[in-house]
C-alpha cells in the first residue's frame, strides 16, 4: 500500500479528475517541465484510488480507464503536446485549477495531499513561464 490521506475521494471526482489530468498531460506531452509535475499527480490518485474502492466498487476494467483512459480530443487535430498559444495557457490554467479544488475538497490536509498541492502548484508556474514568453516572442507556429 502507498501513502495516502485517511479519506476517500467520491468515484465522480476521480473520473473528473482523471479527465482532466488526461487532458492537460495529453496538451503538454513535449513540454517536460509541465508534463512531469501532472503525471505525478495523475500517478498518484491512480494508486490511491485503487486503495479507496473495492473489486467490487471498482471493476478493473473502470479503474484502468479513470486515469489512463483515452483523451477527448478530435482525432483530426491532436495537438503538438505544446503549449502555443495564451488560449492554450488559459484553458490549462483551469483545468490545474479544477484539479487543486478537487483535491483541497476531497482530502484531508496531509503530507500526502500537500505532495500533490505542490505538484500543480509547479505546473501552475510552468504555465506562468510559458506564458510570458508567448507574451514576449509570440506564438511559436507563427515563426
Amino acid at each position: 500500500m502507498s501513502e495516502r490521506p485517511p479519506a476517500r475521494m467520491p468515484l465522480t471526482s476521480h473520473r473528473d479528475m482523471g479527465r482532466w489530468l488526461l487532458e492537460a498531460i495529453h496538451s503538454t506531452v513535449r513540454e517536460q517541465e509541465l508534463s512531469s509535475r501532472l503525471e505525478f499527480v495523475r500517478r498518484s490518485l491512480h494508486t490511491w484510488v485503487r486503495e479507496e474502492y473495492s473489486e467490487t466498487e471498482l471493476p478493473s476494467s473502470v479503474y484502468r480507464n479513470l486515469y489512463f483512459g483515452i483523451a477527448d480530443t478530435p482525432s483530426d487535430k491532436p495537438g503538438s503536446g505544446r503549449v502555443e498559444t495564451l488560449s492554450d495557457c488559459d484553458r490549462l490554467q483551469r483545468l490545474v485549477r479544477n484539479c487543486t479544488e478537487t483535491i483541497v475538497e476531497n482530502y484531508p490536509q496531509c503530507l500526502e495531499t500537500e505532495a500533490l498541492l505542490i505538484s500543480l502548484g509547479g505546473a501552475v508556474y510552468e504555465l506562468n513561464r510559458i506564458r510570458k514568453k508567448i507574451e514576449m516572442y509570440g506564438d511559436p507556429r507563427d515563426k
